[in-house]
């Protein structure tokens, strides 16, 4: 059984019907708990706000992470560039830069901003204006419903999340085809980097059949979506709603048009693909119309059917819950966009309940990672001390034979290391060198190197600790270059020099200095 740390509510409030998701996240990943789409009747927000109760009631929807977004009509956007990128100056120049393109007051807007690409000197940031009036009037139909959001995104940008599921790659216009109006969004690997939302939807197709053909709206929607517009070779097309269809054509020319700077040149040869979502998306050959009257392939929106080993949407309609399941990633730890409304005196106000409620299973878990650090560290104090106790027990042992008969002490360690400067004290005392040999000792090997052949006179002998200075006389210098050698030979000392060679005028010979340098203790 999966642990879940989130559940999140996607919620679509699209004009024909309201979709919403519920998504999970889970230490494993992402699974799509369940999906639900209800019929919205044109009544007025008081009748939506009791379907939403009824919805959220029928289904224990999950209150506490609602994520939610304004519709693009009530949007604006604009492209800003700035010489810097760092974020908490972004923050505060965005606001100010957007207040010189606005005919009324900042205080009727929120905005907020997504970097959309730049360098590292430079910035290029998407900011979106929504009126403070709408976020209050969605707040408050939420709110109605206990479906407060944590956060309301933005229509059409926060499709950008999809990218966590569905790849996504290279340049393409997600066209979303609603019941009363089309988001067009310019995504760049996975990134939506410009939206436009037209009044051109699946309802303006329905009204055209139903005045062509003198029926009911109801009638005419039957026959939308069981016949489609375009009839059957030929046969039952409606010219009227294909007249409808050619505007929303022109509309997307015309914003590709506008976008050929950001696309480094015409939409044609730099689109890879319009992508289809959304209900009306799913008409018949819309596809195959669309691609042939603004020449870029248009292929509808394909979701992956299983995700991490789950199923995704459990057989329902990708297209119809395309935005829903954006909206439920961007609760996610996988959310790609970052945009929220809420903000000033309307930021979400946190529950610490519940979030003592979201974080209860990462509590559990830090829990019992500390336990697991604990019993590591324990049991790495106990194998130091067992270890520590054979070493005190091989010490004592090794002072009990250096010095048999007498009592081990308490630390034998330390009456060791006291005993070893004891006996180097006496060493240096005696002049005993690294070799262990006194002053005595190294006159006799001294004497028994020196070959009885080599004529040479010891005329001073000097002995220190670790050194050892010779004065001599020889009748030739061979002499002194074999006793040289000879004393080379001797353990104990690492180098032998032979020094101040100087004529004697009084005997005829050589005078000469010998030094020998003892090893440092230890390596003999």
């Amino acid at each position: 059984m999966a642990v879940v740390i989130r559940r999140v509510l996607g919620l679509d409030l699209g004009s024909h019907s309201v979709k919403a998701i519920e998504l999970h996240q889970t230490l494993q990943g992402l699974v799509v708990a369940q999906q639900h789409c209800l019929p919205v009747e044109d009544d007025g927000d008081a009748a939506l706000d009791e379907r939403l109760r009824e919805l959220a009631r029928s289904h224990s929807l999950p209150h506490d992470h609602v994520i939610c977004a304004l519709p693009g009509d009530r949007l604006s956007s604009r492209r800003l560039t700035f010489p810097f990128r760092d974020g908490k100056r972004l923050s505060q120049a965005v606001p100010f830069e957007v207040e010189g393109q606005l005919p009324f007051d900042l205080d009727q807007v929120f905005v907020d901003w997504e970097r959309v690409g730049g360098d590292r000197q430079h910035s290029e940031v998407l900011a979106t204006v929504a009126p403070r009036a709408e976020v209050v009037k969605l707040l408050r139909l939420l709110r109605e419903a206990d479906l407060e959001p944590r956060v309301v995104e933005a229509e059409g940008l926060v499709l950008g999340n999809l990218a966590a599921l569905v790849p996504l790659p290279g340049t393409r216009l997600l066209l979303d085809l609603g019941h009363r109006k089309s988001s067009m969004s310019l995504s760049l690997d996975g990134r939506v980097v410009s939206t436009r939302t037209v009044q051109i939807g699946g309802l303006a197709l329905t009204r055209a059949i139903a005045r062509e053909r003198g029926c009911s709206e109801a009638e005419a929607e039957r026959l939308k979506c069981e016949r489609g517009i375009f009839g059957d070779a030929g046969a039952g097309e409606s010219p009227a709603a294909v007249e409808i269809l050619d505007r929303l054509v022109r509309e997307i020319v015309r914003t590709l048009s506008g976008l050929e700077a950001l696309l480094g040149g015409p939409a044609v040869a730099r689109l890879d693909e319009i992508t289809l979502l959304g209900g009306t998306a799913r008409l018949p050959q819309i596809d195959t119309y669309l691609a042939r009257r603004t020449g870029i392939a248009t292929a509808r929106l394909d979701l992956p059917a299983i995700v991490g080993g789950a199923a995704l949407l459990a057989g329902a309609d990708p297209l119809l819950y395309a935005q829903a399941l954006a909206l439920s990633l961007r609760g996610s730890l996988q959310a790609r966009t970052r945009m929220n409304f809420r903000q000033e005196e309307l930021a979400y106000r946190r529950d610490l309940r519940a979030m003592g409620q979201e974080f209860v299973w990462t509590g559990r878990l830090a829990g019992l990672a500390a336990l697991l650090l604990a019993v590591s560290i324990g049991t790495s104090i106990a194998v130091q001390s067992r270890r520590a106790s054979q070493l005190e027990q091989l010490v004592t042992a090794e002072y009990a034979a250096a010095f048999p008969g007498k009592a081990a002490p308490s630390n034998a360690v330390a009456a060791l290391r006291e005993a070893v400067k004891s006996a180097r004290d006496r060493a240096d005392f005696l002049g005993v060198n690294a070799a262990n040999l006194s002053a005595l000792d190294i006159l006799t090997q001294l004497s028994s190197h020196v070959p009885p052949d080599v004529d040479v006179v010891f005329e001073e002998v000097g002995i220190d600790p670790n050194v050892v200075r010779i004065r001599g006389y020889s009748k030739s210098f061979e002499a002194v270059e074999r006793l040289k050698t000879e004393l080379s030979k001797l353990e104990g000392f690492s180098q032998v020099q032979v020094s101040e060679i100087q004529s004697d005028a009084r005997r005829g010979g050589k005078s000469f200095s010998v030094t020998l340098t003892g090893k440092p203790r230890g390596e003999s």
